[in-house]
């Protein structure tokens, strides 16, 4: 029976299924070649270490790549090298996501009696979708980049073409540039009845894209602008302003805090920047059984979060509850303020006290404490938790 391991990076994360043997590229987002030039920029050089020790007088290698050892489909050996050997290299001429195995075999010479028997011992390994051979799309790259205003609806029209061709099927690119068409779409405010659902189709394509998304194309700094500037916009435009709405007396604010509320949650690579507003609008609703489940669950979670202490130009490093790196953006933090702020003041007169408010509070204190807006509240309507059961 294989055990399944899951390797944590600063990308998103492939399935990996070892038994005894995990894997290391020099790169795992790389094009493919064109017009059969190979360069150094388009091999991989794919190592694997040993979860145990191997011990052997002699070890035999054999790697497949998609299930085989026979190049050819997508892919090829880098000249005089093999598949049995210690380490694999190679470069693509198709695009895709590939997957890497390797077993290793020791063969060790045991005596048994007055004879001598070789005994061996396989070590396998397999990583899914490891490697991703993507496009640049340079069409569309051009079309995002026109000065001295994109043709966003153009931008659309091509990105779609894109993303319905059988050969680009698995690339989350096309999928990102046609959210990155309708985020201008609807920035410049077109009136157009046909982009009527933008926003919607925005969000979508973008999650097709992370769907797609096995080695990291998000994390191209020129799609992480990307995100930073559509989590932006549905913070700035459709969140901050309405998530004081009245509820009966402002009616319709409510219903679009809580709809742009949930396009942030899918974005978000940062879900629990959302959770406590999830856990407001609940309570709101009367499911008061739901927004305590919540509050539960996310603070359970967040006690169980280290701080990374580094900054990315994105944000905030840390690792989750379950050990995986989650940045949490600037605008991420907003939301989360608001969450935390909302869900304490419920709390406080929920329980008659500021016990609980403040245990919330105080964990997410050292975060927040250096917005204006959480310092004031915690210091003004909670006298910085200083007599919490008062």
């Amino acid at each position: 029976m294989k055990l399944i391991f899951i390797l944590l990076i600063s990308l998103p994360t492939p399935l990996i299924l070892a038994q005894d043997l995990t894997f290391t590229a020099t790169k795992r987002l790389i094009e493919p070649i064109v017009n059969n030039e190979v360069k150094p920029e388009n091999t991989v050089e794919i190592k694997y270490s040993s979860v145990k020790p191997i011990t052997g007088s002699k070890l035999k290698y054999q790697w497949t790549v998609n299930g085989t050892s026979t190049p050819g489909k997508g892919w090829e050996l880098v000249k005089n090298t093999g598949t049995t050997s210690d380490k694999l290299k190679i470069y693509f001429n198709k695009l895709g996501n590939y997957s890497i195995s390797l077993t290793v075999t020791a063969i060790n010479k045991v005596k048994n009696g007055d004879e001598t028997e070789e005994v061996e011992t396989e070590y396998v390994g397999e990583a899914e979708e490891f490697i991703t051979v993507r496009s640049v799309f340079p069409e569309l790259a051009a079309l995002y980049a026109q000065k001295p205003k994109p043709n966003f609806v153009k931008l659309v029209e091509k990105a779609s073409e894109y993303v319905v061709k059988p050969k680009y099927s698995n690339d989350p690119t096309p999928n990102l540039f046609l959210a990155k068409g309708y985020l201008g779409i609807i920035k410049s405010q077109n009136p157009d009845p046909r982009f009527e659902s933008a926003m919607e189709e925005c969000v979508s394509s973008f999650n097709a894209a992370r769907e797609l998304d096995k080695n990291g194309v998000m994390f191209d700094n020129e799609h992480q602008a990307f995100l930073t500037e559509l989590e932006t916009y549905i913070y700035s435009e459709n969140i901050k302003d309405n998530v004081d709405a009245d509820p009966k007396n402002q009616a319709e604010e409510f219903e679009t805090f809580i709809e742009y509320l949930d396009y942030y949650s899918q974005i978000s690579y940062a879900p629990i920047s959302s959770t406590f507003l999830q856990a407001y609008i609940k309570f709101i609703k009367k499911d008061v059984k739901g927004a305590n489940l919540i509050w539960t669950t996310e603070t359970a979670k967040f006690k169980k979060y280290t701080n990374l202490d580094e900054e990315t130009t994105y944000g905030k490093k840390f690792k989750d509850e379950l050990g995986n790196l989650v940045i949490l953006s600037p605008t991420d933090l907003q939301v989360l303020k608001f969450g935390v702020m909302k869900s304490a003041s419920i709390m406080k007169t929920r329980d008659g006290n500021a016990f609980k408010a403040c245990e919330l509070l105080e964990l997410f204190e050292p975060l927040l404490i250096d917005d204006r807006g959480f310092a004031q509240f915690y210091n003004t309507e909670f006298n910085s938790c200083s007599k919490k059961k008062d």
